[in-house]
């Protein structure tokens, strides 16, 4: 019986041990998109005061500061590179000139152009330098609103036009509570209903929607897609009509862009951690004690109600046979006492591993290391905790 115990005790112990000492194999993680390395250079003024010129300089580079896979360069170190150098700063808007400045910067793109007033919109007239082939790629001439309310909304849209303009689309989503409806965009088969989802990098501007359905009337509709929007249409199949339209703001993609120093940096996304591995052992191990705990509680309770019913008999004294039954149940009695001790020092490891795993990181400063120790006497697992 003993040793029956103890070869449970060893088994929940040593078990859950194994398990947390196994290397936790990683899925090897894509290699991020190639960051274009950005920056502007003297965009000039042209009919605007300076105060207003920098305000629209200053709402120009926090939009490029947020274009996927660019990084833009801080202001204060293409001050800094450029710094004594006065034949570059002397270039004309020659794309020679412009070229050497771009490598005197290390980017990979450089913009610049002229910022205007019309009345009482602003103009933006930018070009974009590739300093590779060391020629125009992109230009763009910008009328913009002067109303505040659109003005971030109008330099967010040339920028994009101008620095990429693969990225300047919209999405649709069609809504229909009918199946196998046939779906058609700008006369090109989408799919039937219901569609997967939204039908994204769409141009913006005006699309011809169509809807069909055997037995029922087609719908067909000219519907507009917004620059980083999604347009939702509710469609009525039956009356063919458009019952609903409405614009959404697209979600943020998961993927950041790395940035230069300055510039936001790209967040990891967390993995799964040694310590949630460890919590679950614990977690583990609790139940498993508390199981023996029990099991070893009712046997003490068995031999205590033996010997109840023994010391209840006629006789004045108990025969000296119980003492095995006596020294069992005390044995039972002692051991499922600590079993329940080591269920509840598990389980309140186990939370503690839990609420680390979930507000912590993977970072040095708080992490679980599950280190393999040998020694003379036998093997066993260190566990180093770092706060």
């Amino acid at each position: 019986m003993l040793r029956a115990i103890r070869a449970v005790i060893a088994i929940c112990f040593l078990v859950p041990g194994a398990a947390a000492a196994q290397p936790v194999e990683k899925a090897a993680e894509p290699a991020p998109p190639p960051v274009v390395r950005i920056a502007f250079w003297r965009l000039k003024s042209m009919g605007v005061d300076d105060a207003t010129a920098g305000r629209l300089e200053i709402m120009l580079r926090a939009e490029a500061g947020q274009v996927r896979g660019f990084a833009l360069q801080a202001r204060e170190r293409t001050d800094a590179l450029l710094a004594g150098k006065a034949q570059l700063l002397r270039c004309g808007g020659e794309s020679r000139c412009l070229c050497e400045i771009g490598r005197a910067l290390e980017v990979d793109k450089l913009v610049t152009g002229v910022i205007g007033a019309l009345g009482d919109d602003y103009t933006f007239d930018l070009k974009m330098i590739d300093v590779a082939s060391c020629r125009e790629e992109r230009r763009i001439n910008e009328a913009l609103s002067g109303r505040e309310d659109l003005l971030i909304g109008a330099i967010r849209k040339a920028l994009y036009k101008l620095v990429a303009p693969e990225q300047y689309v919209g999405s649709l989503s069609v809504e229909l509570p009918m199946e196998g409806a046939a779906v058609k965009l700008d006369g090109a088969d989408v799919g039937v209903t219901p569609l997967p989802g939204p039908i994204a990098g769409l141009t913006p501007g005006v699309h011809k929607l169509q809807i069909a359905k055997q037995g029922f009337s087609s719908f067909q509709e000219d519907v507009s897609v917004r620059f980083a929007q999604m347009t939702r249409v509710k469609v009525d199949l039956v009356k063919s009509v458009l019952v609903g339209l409405s614009y959404e703001e697209e979600q943020e993609p998961g993927e950041q862009p790395q940035a230069l120093p300055g510039t936001r940096s790209a967040v990891p996304e967390r993995e799964t951690s040694t310590m949630r591995i460890l919590a679950w052992t614990f977690g583990g191990l609790a139940l498993a004690s508390a199981a023996a705990a029990g099991i070893l509680g009712w046997r003490a309770m068995v031999a205590e109600d033996e010997l109840e019913r023994a010391a209840n008999a006629a006789q004045p004294y108990l025969h000296s046979g119980y003492q095995d039954t006596y020294d069992r149940g005390k044995l039972c009695a002692t051991l499922s006492n600590v079993g329940w001790a080591l269920a509840g020092a598990s389980a309140a490891a186990s939370v503690v591993l839990f609420v680390l795993d979930l507000t912590g990181d993977d970072s040095e400063d708080g992490s679980v290391q599950v280190v393999p120790d040998a020694s003379e006497k036998g093997g066993g697992v260190t566990l180093r905790f770092r706060f």
